[in-house]
């Protein structure tokens, strides 16, 4: 019995070290940061999104799922970080010094790869992916953009 138990500790093993060289790094951080704090639903669905990619690897399919093959560009979160904070598009317009319809389409652009309808539901969304996240220490929005967070 002693081997049989050995044998299933090496093939959980083999699945561990698979799930883990075949996930990105912000895949595993939002996993990381889901279990840490306790989100069993955000870590379920963590762990489904990177044993999607790995079967969709498995088996050869060219496209992983819209949310993991286009993450958001870096002014898309930082415009993601000001809604989160209650700008406007104008007034988003005008402290990054880029055009209304800029931000409209960057808007847009989100609403379309977060799956979402609203500027809440970008936010909610967001979040619960890893990509924004709440400080404690004064209730600011953080970026969470590979390895490092940053303020807004």
């Amino acid at each position: 019995m002693h081997a049989g138990r050995s044998a299933h500790a090496m093939a959980v093993a083999g699945a561990l070290c698979e799930l883990f060289t075949q996930a990105s790094d912000v895949e595993l951080a939002l996993l990381l940061r889901s279990i840490e704090t306790g989100d069993a639903p955000a870590a379920a669905r963590a762990a489904q999104g990177i044993l999607g990619t790995i079967a969709s690897s498995a088996l050869g399919l060219e496209h992983a799922p819209a949310a993991l093959a286009s993450p958001l560009s870096s002014r898309e979160l930082k415009v993601l970080c000001m809604i989160a904070g209650g700008s406007t598009n104008r007034q988003i317009a005008d402290a990054t010094h880029r055009s209304i319809n800029t931000i409209e389409a960057q808007v847009k652009s989100m609403y379309r790869k977060l799956g979402v309808r609203s500027r809440t539901q970008a936010v909610r969304e967001a979040m619960q992916r890893g990509l924004l996240m709440w400080r404690d220490h004064d209730a600011q929005v953080a970026v969470a953009h590979a390895e490092t967070a940053a303020a807004c």
